[in-house]
């Protein structure tokens, strides 16, 4: 595809084998491919299988991602270390986009990237994905950064390592599982023409950096911030009575919030996972 110059979209597989529970992990990653091609675009699920980069996985390999309990998640710090030792592993945000930039793809589809943490002024606990995406170039259409996360320091950070925040009809940076944060987007580009010219302009001058083009979850598949809100709270002090951190957090957060908001949060999250998928496809197969 690459070589015949056609729109390829990357997805990361760590929603397969760490975000979603199966079967719904398997059901989300399928339709999303389904969504990049009916829209045009060739869709290239990145994860490590048996030690290689396998960029565009058959079913065989979706179903070890799903259903096996032993994946690896890698980011850009410890992916050589999976392909040494010959792991499965599933490819977050950063490593994802990593490896597509290595070969030329230019588009990618994710649900929420990482961000800066709460309480990060204390820990220095900040996404790696912040980073990569400063040194790649992608872009990347996602719903913002996920909600437990502190989306006002995240949103000053993507200024300071100058990543582009554009909204595709949206002036504000989305809230991930509710609609929008009070943060104001760079531009708003109200048709996937207008957003492909300015890509066009971007590549025509060198610019590096990703783009982030934030795409709400469908309003009436939104959650209600102060919902959202409550929630994080709550598994917030349930994590730290159990002595949660580091790398078990987000994990433990995003179960917790799940169970107390009734699978709400676990159905917009597919939602706007294959939403996010779609706009890809499409902005991909106009841009070639």
């Amino acid at each position: 595809a690459i070589d015949n110059n056609k729109p390829v979209v990357a997805l990361e597989s760590t929603l397969i084998s760490h975000g979603l529970p199966y079967p719904k992990n398997l059901e989300v990653a399928k339709a999303s491919e389904d969504v990049v091609r009916s829209q045009g675009s060739i869709p290239a699920t990145i994860a490590i299988i048996n030690g290689k980069v396998k960029i565009g996985l058959n079913n065989n390999d979706m179903s070890i991602l799903a259903e096996s309990k032993n994946i690896k998640k890698v980011s850009r710090h410890n992916l050589v270390i999976s392909l040494q030792n010959k792991d499965n592993a599933a490819t977050t945000v950063a490593s994802t986009i990593y490896l597509a930039a290595l070969i030329g793809i230019k588009f990618f589809a994710t649900g929420g990237i990482g961000g800066v943490h709460l309480d990060a002024e204390n820990t220095f606990d900040i996404s790696s994905d912040l980073n990569e995406l400063s040194k790649t170039n992608m872009y990347v259409v996602c719903s913002g950064a996920k909600s437990i996360l502190d989306l006002d320091k995240t949103y000053e950070k993507l200024e300071t390592l100058g990543i582009s925040r554009i909204g595709f009809n949206t002036d504000y940076m989305p809230g991930f599982w509710y609609y929008q944060t009070d943060k104001q987007v760079d531009y708003n580009y109200k048709t996937a023409d207008e957003l492909v010219n300015y890509l066009n302009i971007r590549e025509n001058i060198k610019q590096d950096g990703s783009v982030l083009i934030f795409n709400p979850i469908p309003k009436e598949k939104a959650i209600k911030k102060k919902l959202i809100d409550d929630w994080i709270q709550s598994s917030i002090y349930k994590a730290k009575d159990k002595l949660i951190n580091g790398k078990d957090l987000t994990p433990f957060l995003i179960n917790e919030i799940n169970i107390l908001s009734k699978n709400e949060t676990l159905k917009a999250n597919m939602e706007l996972i294959i939403n996010n998928a779609s706009i890809a496809g499409k902005l991909a197969a106009k841009y070639f």
